[in-house]
């Protein structure tokens, strides 16, 4: 009887951009975490590659968006943080800054991915490598956030290696737009009260909102 030849199949799957389809290469992760598998996607708008991950029932950038946009800019001006970091973008851009079918975080997208990892949930969301203090960051998620910093004022930045900011797509009742702050490490120290965090949620008003640039992270559910 003859012996089959061993043989390899290679499967190429092209979906598009609608609805979090992407052309897709799978890897697998440890099963004890909710992330079951990457996906890079193309974004048909400019052909920037993205990595994707699936994390419980949503699916996230692995990389900040690097679309340029008329109000985006790079930290400091210097084009190597756009492509280290991706770009920074103003609260005005929410609605369209995202590909077909992903969107930026509303705060109840935002639970639910720390609801994930319900002990040291930001430390789980936090790259190992591009911090200044990457003490306890895990990336167990596989979102690998970085230590983007952001803009404050028209030519002051800040926090670069040491903290980063994301918008949320959602307001508050006086239409004041929500934003992540993450911290690296040790966390922010509340000089009054001692407190100690690495995350500042929240919305307030924002004193030269025009700006006030911030990075995004576009997510889609699953299904």
């Amino acid at each position: 009887m003859r012996t089959s030849e061993p043989y390899l199949t290679i499967l190429v799957l092209l979906f598009g951009l609608l609805a979090c389809e992407a052309t897709a290469k799978h890897r697998r992760v440890v099963a004890a975490l909710p992330v079951t598998h990457e996906q890079l996607l193309v974004d048909a708008r400019d052909g920037n590659r993205y990595g994707t991950v699936e994390v419980g029932a949503q699916v996230w950038f692995t990389e900040n968006l690097r679309l340029v946009t008329p109000h985006s800019i790079c930290y400091r001006n210097k084009p190597i943080n756009c492509t280290k970091y991706g770009r920074l973008f103003s609260s005005s851009e929410l609605e369209t800054a995202c590909p077909a079918g992903w969107r930026v975080p509303t705060l109840a997208d935002w639970h639910t991915l720390k609801a994930n990892f319900r002990n040291d949930s930001i430390y789980a969301l936090l790259d190992t490598v591009y911090w200044d203090n990457p003490v306890q960051h895990t990336n167990e998620s596989g979102l690998s956030i970085r230590g983007a910093g952001y803009q404050m004022q028209k030519r002051f930045f800040v926090g670069s290696g040491q903290a980063t900011t994301f918008w949320i797509n959602q307001t508050n009742k006086y239409d004041e737009y929500y934003h992540a702050h993450l911290y690296a490490g040790e966390g922010l120290t509340f000089e009054q009260s001692g407190y100690v965090t690495n995350e500042v949620l929240h919305a307030h008003p924002i004193e030269d909102l025009a700006n006030r640039r911030f990075s995004i992270r576009c997510m889609c559910d699953k299904t």
